[in-house]
């Protein structure tokens, strides 16, 4: 896709964001080089290794910085005047996540569809290798946007996930089925790009007595990826449990629903085709707790998940987008 049309296709997106800026008194206007260092540093941090280099670093925001602040009207035209893809790619990220994550925090509804516009146009604009894509141990593609780990009280972590049929040939679909029941160690929450995402809730309590489930921890091999990992393993702590469904949730396009820091839940989609696609969020800040868990078969002592990286997501985003025109 060339600069030029991808320009003209944000350019409805960055104005609404300009007005949303000066309507939402709570909305920064400008922001700290530090702080803007950091954010910068956390969405840099979730593309492909090779691409490193080709980053734009603080160094590249001279022409919007005004003192020791970066001002956000100076930034948007930015986007407009560098024509280098990968600064397009991260300005454009940066747009979208600084006002998902301000909402977010402020308990605002989230427009979706012009986050999902912004963020599919950053990916779109790059090489299919600039872009994270794996399958998660759940059997959906993530992509990394942003990620804040210098401080695990301070966790935060944005990815894309898309559902679709398409992907099941990459799956062990009867491995996932048998750890989908699992807690993170963040609270998470998902808002629904578009499909339909079904979320039960269980009740999970350890017993003494032997019972056709265990709780296992899930050990990543940390060698392989910073952000998405190749493979990880589901280890059996021979702790017997019970666990009994406590809801059965379906969520559409423009919900969202949230899962505490601990507590048991499965995901999956029914959307057409299998396709869904959600924007996912773990914060420490709304809760943590130390150590998570799967539920699986007792007889099991262990189960390696391995995982297909680098997916290209474009007919996936493609489709997505198409979806959300229909709605």
């Amino acid at each position: 896709m060339g600069c030029c049309k991808t320009l003209a296709k944000t350019a409805g997106d960055t104005a609404n964001f300009e007005m949303t800026a000066k309507t939402n008194r709570k909305k920064i206007m400008t922001i700290d080089i530090k702080e803007f260092e950091k954010l910068l540093h956390s969405i840099n941090t979730c593309y492909a290794k090779g691409v490193a280099d080709k980053l734009p670093t603080i160094s590249n925001f001279s022409r919007a910085l005004k003192g020791q602040n970066i001002d956000t009207n100076l930034l948007l035209n930015s986007l407009k005047e560098n024509t280098n893809i990968y600064f397009q790619s991260v300005i454009l990220r940066f747009i979208a996540l600084t006002e998902f994550r301000n909402k977010r925090d402020l308990g605002v509804k989230i427009d979706t569809n012009k986050v999902w516009a912004l963020i599919s146009q950053s990916i779109q604009i790059l090489p299919v290798d600039a872009t994270i894509s794996s399958i998660g141990s759940q059997g959906f593609l993530s992509i990394p946007l942003f990620k804040c780990d210098n401080d695990k009280a301070k966790f935060d972590f944005i990815r894309l996930h898309i559902w679709d049929n398409s992907l099941l040939k990459y799956i062990e679909t009867k491995t996932c089925e048998q750890f989908s029941i699992h807690t993170h160690s963040f609270h998470a929450e998902s808002w629904i790009v578009c499909g339909k995402i079904i979320n039960d809730r269980y009740k999970v309590e350890k017993v003494d007595i032997p019972t056709k489930h265990s709780l296992f921890i899930v050990d990543y091999n940390k060698t392989l990826n910073e952000v998405n990992q190749h493979t990880s393993s589901a280890n059996n702590t021979n702790t017997f449990i019970t666990v009994d469904q406590t809801s059965h949730e379906k969520y559409t396009q423009g919900d969202n629903y949230s899962i505490n820091a601990g507590e048991f839940h499965s995901s999956n989609s029914e959307g057409e085709n299998g396709l869904s696609a959600t924007l996912f969020s773990f914060n420490a800040q709304k809760g943590l707790v130390e150590q998570s868990y799967v539920t699986g078969p007792s007889e099991i002592t262990s189960s390696v998940i391995n995982r297909k990286m680098q997916i290209d997501p474009t007919e996936l985003i493609n489709r997505i987008t198409e979806q959300i025109k229909k709605q």
